[in-house]
């Protein structure tokens, strides 16, 4: 049973991948050499999801359900960032965590995400249904 407060951190180093500048697929889009937005979600999610890991049983994931989020300062390739989540309860079947990320200058980000458990081969065959 996960404790309201238990908290994880994840660090890692923004890399080219991870830039804005990276998600365009056209040559008429033009993002920034910052931090993406999605790579932020990502770092956020990774961190919930690893004070979750205690709850699953042999078979089961935990998959983001919701998210509401910041991102309010840019964030330079080569930079650490860290996302903290903290646990803050259940609603029902979903697990509720506030989440704030920091680069080396400051908060960079935060939001609140909510995860749920699910049976690994049935959310992939529902998946594979939707082909």
């Amino acid at each position: 049973m996960i404790h309201s407060g238990a908290t994880a951190t994840l660090t890692r180093r923004v890399a080219v991948q991870d830039l804005a500048s990276a998600f365009g697929n056209d040559s008429d889009e033009a993002y920034p050499d910052v931090m993406s937005t999605p790579a932020m979600l990502g770092l956020m999610e990774r961190a919930c999801a690893e004070i979750m890991r205690g709850e699953l049983e042999n078979g089961q994931l935990s998959v983001g359900v919701t998210t509401q989020l910041t991102h309010s300062a840019p964030t330079p390739v080569d930079a650490q960032v860290s996302a903290t989540a903290s646990f803050r309860g259940r609603e029902g079947s979903l697990f509720v965590f506030d989440v704030v990320v920091h680069d080396p200058k400051g908060q960079v980000g935060s939001g609140t995400h909510a995860r749920a458990i699910v049976d690994r081969a049935a959310i992939e065959k529902k998946a594979a249904s939707r082909r």
